[in-house]
């Protein structure tokens, strides 16, 4: 088992190496981050989150959710990290608001989560992220690109984006084409890294 898992970790290493390789040219050197860098970052993040895999595999029961993404959601938000809370006051590993919290937690038939439990109880955290992500699916079909859109930026701008551009597939079509969206610049990055966990076999049970 421990040769398994040191085996994982080994290729999770070199699918992270791989990657950015691969993206070497994508990245602006003037920004202040070269690849070694992004690659070390998401390393120790991807890390983190392996250590949560029980939690992520109880949230993806009960939501219905898959494993993976919710795995990617986690890197992409928080870098595993429980006691993560952004400036706008998003908290813990999915960055669950305070409102968010409240109202899916109540949907759960729990308790209001406090800042502090929100902060340091990664399976409350998950749970909530989950539920959340479980009812974005639901509300548009199915569409997980729409879903993290809304996820990361609210269903409130994802509607006031979709109505200017005519609609969904002509907004992600006019910011493809612009290259300069950084909604689909997450979509894009939570993908990636859910088909590296994929790879990973992040929760096949040997």
């Amino acid at each position: 088992m421990k040769q398994a898992k040191q085996h994982k970790v080994l290729r999770l290493g070199v699918l992270l190496f791989l990657v950015a390789g691969v993206s070497w040219a994508a990245w602006s050197l003037t920004a202040g981050e070269t690849p070694l860098k992004q690659v070390a970052r998401d390393y120790l993040a991807f890390e983190r989150v392996r250590r949560h895999a029980d939690v992520l595999a109880q949230a993806s029961e009960e939501s219905g959710v898959d494993a993976y993404l919710l795995a990617a959601i986690m890197v992409a938000e928080s870098s595993g990290r429980v006691n993560a809370k952004s400036s706008k006051g998003a908290m813990g590993l999915f960055q669950v608001s305070r409102t968010t919290a409240t109202w899916r937690a109540e949907k759960l038939g729990l308790e209001a989560p406090t800042e502090e439990e929100l902060l340091s109880d990664p399976l409350l955290n998950a749970r909530l992220g989950a539920d959340n992500m479980a009812w974005l699916l639901d509300s548009y079909d199915g569409n997980v690109d729409r879903a993290l859109v809304a996820y990361n930026a609210g269903m409130g701008k994802l509607s006031s984006l979709e109505r200017e551009a005519g609609g969904w597939h002509a907004w992600r079509a006019e910011r493809e084409a612009a290259g300069d969206s950084q909604l689909l610049g997450y979509v894009n990055k939570v993908n990636r890294y859910r088909d590296m966990f994929r790879e990973d076999r992040l929760f096949d049970i040997d």
